[in-house]
């Protein structure tokens, strides 16, 4: 089962002027997406980022139906720190803990993945993943273009639990991300992904994920420390056959809506709530369904000068 869990990583963008081409005085640009952003020498950036989603599967052979819902919550403690005098730098590390549940009740809603398991239920809560990365500017003059860097490995002992979670494979990944201002009040932010999960002897082939969103972002107000965003985000999911082409295993497009709020201007905290607009899978037997499905994400982000 691949339900990764992306790292929704919210920040204060600007926080070195001489890097900073497009911010004003007016407007403090901040990250809705899945980009991470870079913080200033010295400076240590915290996140802990948490996301619910559930969906439900129809599974049909000749003449039976049956119809099970997979949920999963996701912990996510990040930690990146300012090695660069320049600002242009971070590393960081990353844990993963999730809680999977594979439901044979339908009914059972999305919470039900805090419960035990039972009869009808696979119930996991296993350490998912350790990562660690490197984000920065890679050019001065372009501070709005951000690339990040990481490899994240299996944490589970137990081999189904990694399946559940998604995290059964060493994943590398390479993330892009862009933001363009058009007013004080709105500007687009662009994210482009590669995730390649590489084959191991438990499962001998290479996955690769390709995920693209676009996030239009509104401030409420000239002087607010609130931001309201829309998501549109498509995600590929491919995998290698001989002789060294990839077979597309399905993809999604998915639509969402969240808010940021500033307490201070090193703390804050997000909540984005996604829904699925179209959902094709490439399996015989298995569809997943649009209905019923959604992804909820809360998160906080701190950062700690001078250390």
């Amino acid at each position: 089962m691949k339900h990764h869990f992306y790292l929704l990583v919210f920040f204060i963008g600007c926080t070195c002027p001489f890097l900073c081409a497009q911010a004003t005085d007016s407007l403090q640009i901040i990250n809705p997406g899945l980009s991470p952003s870079v913080v200033p020498f010295r400076h240590v950036e915290i996140g802990f980022f948490n996301r619910l989603s559930t969906e439900k599967s129809l599974f049909k052979f000749d003449s039976i139906a049956e119809t099970s819902r997979f949920s999963s919550l996701y912990h996510v403690l990040q930690v990146a720190y300012g090695v660069s005098k320049n600002n242009r730098l971070n590393v960081g590390a990353s844990f993963i803990f999730a809680h999977t549940r594979s439901d044979a009740d339908e009914t059972r809603g999305a919470f039900s993945v805090l419960k035990s398991g039972d009869a009808n239920a696979t119930v996991f809560r296993e350490p998912a993943a350790l990562g660690v990365y490197a984000r920065g500017l890679p050019f001065q003059r372009l501070p709005e273009l951000t690339v990040q860097a990481g490899v994240f490995f299996p944490a589970s002992r137990k081999q189904t639990a990694r399946q559940y979670s998604g995290y059964d494979r060493t994943l590398a990944q390479v993330q892009v991300s862009f933001y363009q201002q058009f007013r004080p009040w709105f500007y687009l932010f662009a994210t482009a992904e590669t995730d390649v999960l590489f084959a191991n002897d438990t499962r001998k082939q290479t996955s690769v994920l390709l995920p693209v969103n676009l996030y239009p972002v509104f401030r409420l107000g000239y002087f607010s420390k609130t931001y309201l965003f829309g998501n549109l985000g498509y995600n590929g999911n491919f995998s290698k056959v001989s002789p060294g082409f990839l077979k597309g295993n399905g993809y999604r497009v998915q639509y969402g809506l969240g808010v940021q709020h500033y307490f201070q201007p090193s703390f804050s905290a997000y909540a984005l709530l996604q829904g699925p607009a179209l959902i094709e899978t490439k399996s015989v037997t298995t569809t997943t369904l649009k209905k019923g499905a959604f992804a909820l994400s809360l998160g906080v982000r701190w950062v700690v000068q001078g250390l």
